[in-house]
C-alpha cells in the first residue's frame, strides 16, 4: 500500500470507530431508560391484593403461567375467605380420636374464613427493578424488591420482604414468579433462580 492508501485506511477507520462511540454514548445517555413505572405499579397492586385477599385483583395481575393457565383456575385455588369476622358453616361433630389409655388430645386451632386473627400489612413498598434473565420455566422480564411490615396480634412487626419476577404477556406487565427473602438476602435474581 501507498503512504496515501495508509493515510485515507486510516482516516476511514478512525471515522468508523468514531461514529460507533459515538453511537454508544448516545444510547448511554438518551435513548436507554430506566424499568418501566408500570411494573412497580403491578408489583403494588399484587402484593397489596394477595395480602388482603382479593384473589380476584392478585389473580388478575399474575401471568397465565402463574395462574395455572387460565385466571378461573387461579380462582379456583384461592377460596373467597369472605367478610372478616364470617365463620364457616359447621362440620358435622364427628367422635373425637382416642388414645389407647381412652383420653382424647387437646383440640388443635384449624383455619376456618373466620379463623385465627389474621395479620395487619402496613403499605408495600415497590422498589429495584432491574433485567433478569429467563429460568427454567420463568421468562425473561424484571424482578422487582416489595417489602411491607406485618404485624400478627400481641407479637411484634416484622417486615416482609419478597421479590417478584414481572414478565410482559399481552402489552401489560405481570408476576410471573414469587420468592421471600431470608434476612440479609439481597439478590434478587439469585432469590427467584437466576444469576445474581
Amino acid at each position: 500500500m501507498s503512504r496515501s492508501q495508509l493515510r485515507t485506511a486510516g482516516l476511514v477507520a478512525a471515522v468508523l470507530l468514531a461514529a460507533g462511540c459515538a453511537a454508544d454514548d448516545q444510547g448511554a445517555t438518551g435513548t436507554e431508560q430506566g424499568p418501566p413505572p408500570a411494573l412497580y405499579e403491578t408489583a403494588r397492586t399484587y402484593q397489596e391484593a394477595a395480602a388482603r385477599g382479593d384473589w380476584a385483583t392478585a389473580c388478575a395481575a399474575t401471568s397465565t403461567r402463574r395462574q395455572g393457565g387460565s385466571l378461573a383456575r387461579c380462582l379456583d385455588s384461592h377460596p373467597d375467605p369472605g367478610p372478616p369476622g364470617a365463620t364457616a358453616d359447621p362440620s358435622p361433630p364427628a367422635d373425637p380420636p382416642r388414645y389407647a389409655d381412652g383420653s382424647t388430645p387437646a383440640p388443635r386451632e384449624s383455619r376456618t374464613t373466620g379463623g385465627p386473627a389474621r395479620a395487619s400489612t402496613g403499605p408495600v413498598s415497590a422498589t429495584d427493578a432491574q433485567p433478569i434473565k429467563a429460568s427454567g420455566e420463568h421468562p425473561a422480564g424484571y424482578a422487582v424488591l416489595v417489602a411491607y411490615s406485618v404485624q400478627w396480634p400481641g407479637k411484634p412487626q416484622s417486615t416482609t420482604r419478597r421479590a417478584l419476577r414481572l414478565v410482559q404477556e399481552d402489552g401489560s406487565w405481570r408476576v410471573d414468579q414469587l420468592a421471600d427473602l431470608h434476612p440479609g438476602e439481597t439478590s434478587l435474581p439469585a432469590a427467584l433462580g437466576g444469576r445474581p
